[in-house]
């Protein structure tokens, strides 16, 4: 009789168990699925600020997801450093990088503000040298203006790569960052922020070809 009921509570055990472990599969699968349906909505409310506001087109390259920007998006890699405001995240599923967009518009403005702001920062549609030469870290790599092949790509006029000296780790984390800056006359200047750590230069690289055109002015 004691064998039997014993039997039974093993039974009733391994009865819990499993109803458990479904109860965790189901809870995962509905966890999982509100991540992507979150991530999903990030990228979409993105592609359309960008389109309507920017006249930029957006696609979400492979192997990314959606991610908050940190900080709501003010970010200073370094004091007297004047970064333009991150709009959206997007963070590597195989590694260790976070990419950050930035976009400003250099749409012509006549009003008594714009008159000033380009009095003080110059022509927006142009590659600053003075900023170049501010920002760059040449220790870590050469300023590159970009080839008209890949230009065309993004339907830009002008842009460069370049790492960007840091003393503020972004998200606490990433102490390294290549910046591009794309520029399309009289439309705006698009900055795309490759986040990373040491030893992983070479692998940066390989994600810009890999991501090249993700975020591109409209024809």
């Amino acid at each position: 009789m004691k064998e039997i009921i014993f039997f039974i509570n093993i039974k009733k055990m391994i009865y819990k168990t499993k109803m458990i472990n479904v109860f965790w599969v189901v809870f995962l699968l509905i966890l999982n699925n509100f991540s992507s349906y979150s991530q999903k909505q990030l990228d979409e409310s993105f592609k359309k600020i960008a389109s309507k506001s920017y006249d930029i087109e957006y696609q979400v390259p492979k192997s990314y997801f959606g991610i908050v920007v940190e900080g709501s998006g003010s970010y200073d890699p370094r004091a007297g450093y004047l970064q333009s405001s991150l709009m959206y995240s997007i963070k590597s599923r195989k590694h260790s990088i976070v990419v950050a967009f930035a976009i400003v518009s250099t749409k012509p403005d006549n009003t008594p503000r714009g008159i000033r702001i380009k009095e003080v920062f110059g022509d927006q549609n142009k590659i600053s040298k003075v900023v170049l030469a501010n920002q760059a870290d040449t220790t870590l790599s050469k300023v590159r203006y970009i080839d008209s092949l890949q230009l065309k790509k993004v339907n830009a006029d002008r842009g460069a790569i370049y790492n960007i000296r840091i003393n503020n780790k972004y998200m606490a984390v990433y102490g390294r960052c290549k910046k591009i800056e794309l520029y399309k006359d009289d439309v705006g200047r698009v900055e795309i922020l490759f986040f990373y750590n040491k030893g992983d230069d070479i692998l940066v690289d390989e994600e810009i070809n890999k991501t090249w055109g993700m975020l591109k002015f409209k024809p």
